[in-house]
Parts: structure tokens; C-alpha cells; sequence
């Protein structure tokens, strides 16, 4: 394949920024397109924080349906199906329900982890080249670990069991009693005092950090070795001439290219149907609050809460809790009975956070979801400089530098690592 000259990233989240700096690294002229005002201001602007090499197993598991069922009709529902007369919507559908096995949840997770581990290392490398050059990369990283806690031990076996495909692959994690888990972290003594914990499992090798401010840093970075960032501007039309990609047109009019990467989470579809491509890739809607941390008795690791679905992380001054996951469409509708969910879930594990309630900030976006829990990565088939880098889902912090530096090491003509034919967008 030919290395282009010049490379368009549609979309300035985690992922396409993460894009867009690794092929300014490889010296390729980039122009990065974002609909918003600035770098990470969509599904990267709130989200639950964490990267969590250890937690890469998709949604679609054995339980997922019964769950299903069992929710419905409840506002803080962790799972809510909102049928819409969309022919995508029940195709995915059918696709997730598909993979709602054991086997194709561990099929998964070995591609998932290379991917992960190699966002590991990437992350490593930035900060490295950032404080080199004088600027450090901040976004609030806190290497304290990621704590599953779980209320009932059943699951925890399960959840062990799991895991333990993990620990072959090299990660290891720690089962925890119940007062392990309150000594590794204080927050949760009273937690642990009502007997809402009946075990964890520690992954002391992950961390979290704050998705929107490591957007605008890399975006800065990508700025600093040339990239051009154009916000507010919509990419209307992939063009291409002959089987090959030519440029983009957008709201600012057409930009030449010899090559394009759709990095623009749900609307990867949209961009991909006039080629008669199917992505599924489908908006799942989550929400999240983020609200002073209480003075003394704010968590230090991050915390997966297994019962209540919902990832807690403190970013500096202010802790985030983020869940729930609703299949509706497009409707960006910040509905406050599910908000508030997530709110009263994260004062029942911290009930030391109800004095901040006031505070709370809410947020909600669309995770762009693939039935099998993990990402479009590579070339698109038929068309000759197109690329796809989406379909993160709720792991696009965890995955998306390390998908960002094997693709551009593919289109640059090198072989990429970790190897992404588990990633093709014709896997379906």
C-alpha cells in the first residue's frame, strides 16, 4: 500500500486525536476535523475515567438477557431498551443478543487486551514526549488501581472466573475479602460495615484519569507537530475518484486528502452509507455525575460497582460516577430520573458524597457500541485510503491510543502490532 501524503481524521474524541498524533509521529501532514468547539467535548467529555486493561470483556454475556427482562419498565434501570421503528436498531439488536454467550465474551477478550496494553504503552510514551518537550501531559492520572466490589459471592466466583483469563494473558488480579477491600480503600468502610460487600477483585496495574482533559492535550500535542485542527466543521461526504478516497466535503468546503480516517463514534454510520457499508456500529446513551469530592473521605482508587453498575473515579478535586446503558436511538435528552440513578447509586456505595448532591453536574452521551464489544479497526474494503478507527464503546479510554498507534502504523505501511484482523469492519 502507498503511504499517503496527507491523512483526514474525521472526529477530535479520545480516539481520533489519539489518530491524528500518532500519524503527525510518523510525519504524515494531518487535518483534524471535529463538529464541536474543541477536542473531547462528545462521548470523551464525561465519561467514568477509567483505563482498565483488566475490565475488556464486552456487555454481551449469559446473564445480559434475563437482565434485560428483569429491568424493564424501571427508570434506574442499568440496562433500558427503547424499541424505535429503526431497522439498524433491531439488527443490532439481534447481533447483541447473538453474543450474549460465555465463549464469545472470552473470544474477545485476548484482542481486546492487546489493544489495551498497548494504550498502556502508548500513554507511557506521551507523557515521556510531552514533558521532553516542555509541555506535561495532564489529564489527572491517578495509578491507584481499579477495585471491582461485588454484593453477593456468587457473582464474585463468576467474576473470578472470568478474570482468570486475564491473569493467563499476564495481568494479574487480587480476590479481596470484604475488609481488604475497606483497607485498600477507606471510602468504603460503611459500605462494607452494612454488608454491601461481600468481596472484590483488584487490578493494581490499571488506573483512571480525565477522558476530555487527555483529549485536549493530545489534540495540543498533535497541534505542536503540525496537525490542523479545524473545529465546528462538519464532514458531510467522504469523496472519492476511481475506487479511492480524494478528500472530504465539509461545512468549510472540500479538503483534499489522499487518504481518510472516520474516527467519529455514532456517526461512523452515517459517513459509511453512501458506500452501502454497514458499520454496526450503534449509539448506546450513558450517563454521568461529577460533584465536589468530600474533604477527607474521598476515594483514591477507582471502583467498579458490580451491583449498581456504575464506575466511580476521582479526578482531582471531584469524583465522577458514570452507568447505565439505554438503547434508543440518537435522543441526547438528558432525562432526569436517570441521571439522578446514577446519583443515588453513587451515594449508596459513598453515602460521605449526599452532602455534595447539591453540586452534581450532569452529563449524558452515546457510546458507539458493535454487538461484540470491540472496536472497528482498519481499512475499509473497496476503497482505497479509507480507515476506520470507531466502535469503542464504553472502552474508548482504555483502548483507543494504543487502536490509534496500530492503525496509523498500517497505514503508514508497517505491520501492525498487536495484528488487527480481529478488528476488520467485515467481521459480521
Amino acid at each position: 500500500m502507498k503511504v499517503p501524503r496527507s491523512v483526514i481524521v474525521i472526529g477530535a474524541g479520545i480516539v481520533g486525536a489519539s489518530t491524528a498524533y500518532e500519524l503527525a509521529l510518523r510525519g504524515v501532514a494531518v487535518t483534524l476535523i471535529e463538529a464541536r468547539g474543541g477536542a473531547g467535548l462528545g462521548t470523551s467529555y464525561a465519561n467514568g475515567g477509567q483505563l482498565s486493561a483488566c475490565e475488556v470483556a464486552p456487555w454481551a454475556g449469559p446473564e445480559i438477557p434475563g437482565l434485560i427482562l428483569r429491568w424493564l419498565g424501571r427508570d434506574d434501570a442499568p440496562f433500558r431498551l427503547r424499541p424505535k421503528m429503526d431497522p439498524e436498531q433491531w439488527l443490532w439488536l439481534l447481533r447483541f443478543l447473538m453474543r450474549c454467550r460465555a465463549s464469545a465474551r472470552a473470544e474477545r477478550i485476548p484482542p481486546n487486551l492487546e489493544i489495551a496494553l498497548l494504550t498502556r504503552a502508548r500513554l507511557a510514551a506521551y507523557e515521556r514526549e510531552f514533558a521532553a518537550a516542555g509541555t506535561p501531559l495532564d489529564f489527572q492520572r491517578k495509578e491507584k488501581g481499579i477495585l471491582r466490589i461485588f454484593r453477593d459471592m456468587h457473582a464474585l466466583k463468576d467474576a473470578e472466573k472470568e478474570s482468570a483469563i486475564i491473569t493467563r494473558l499476564g495481568l494479574e488480579q487480587k480476590v479481596l475479602t470484604p475488609g481488604e477491600c475497606a483497607a485498600l480503600e477507606p471510602a468504603l468502610a460503611s459500605a462494607m460495615q452494612r454488608g454491601d460487600i461481600a468481596g472484590g477483585l483488584y487490578a493494581a496495574s490499571d488506573s483512571s484519569g480525565d477522558a476530555h482533559l487527555f483529549s485536549r492535550g493530545i489534540a495540543d500535542g498533535a497541534a505542536r507537530l503540525g496537525v490542523t485542527i479545524m473545529n465546528q466543521t462538519n464532514a458531510t461526504r467522504i469523496l472519492t475518484d476511481s475506487g479511492a478516497v480524494r478528500g472530504v466535503e465539509t461545512s468549510q468546503g472540500v479538503i483534499d486528502a489522499d487518504a481518510v480516517v472516520i474516527a467519529a463514534g455514532t456517526e461512523t454510520r452515517a459517513l459509511l452509507a453512501p458506500f452501502g457499508i454497514r458499520s454496526w456500529i450503534y449509539p448506546l446513551k450513558g450517563y454521568s455525575v461529577t460533584l465536589p469530592a468530600p474533604e477527607g473521605n474521598a476515594p483514591e482508587v477507582s471502583i467498579t460497582d458490580e451491583a449498581r453498575k456504575i464506575v466511580i473515579s476521582r479526578l482531582g478535586d471531584r469524583i465522577r460516577a458514570a452507568g447505565q446503558a439505554e438503547v434508543s436511538g440518537y435522543d441526547l435528552t438528558l432525562e432526569g430520573a436517570r441521571a439522578r440513578s446514577v446519583l443515588d447509586a453513587l451515594e449508596g456505595v459513598l453515602p460521605q458524597t449526599g452532602p455534595q448532591r447539591g453540586a452534581a453536574e450532569f452529563w449524558c452521551g452515546l457510546r458507539p457500541m458493535t454487538p461484540d464489544g470491540s472496536p472497528m479497526i482498519g481499512a475499509v474494503p473497496g476503497i482505497e485510503g479509507l480507515f476506520v478507527n470507531s466502535g469503542h464503546g464504553t472502552l474508548g479510554w482504555t483502548l483507543g491510543p494504543g487502536s490509534a498507534a496500530a492503525l496509523a502504523s498500517l497505514i503508514c505501511d508497517a505491520a501492525p502490532q498487536p495484528d488487527l484482523s480481529p478488528f476488520s469492519i467485515n467481521r459480521f
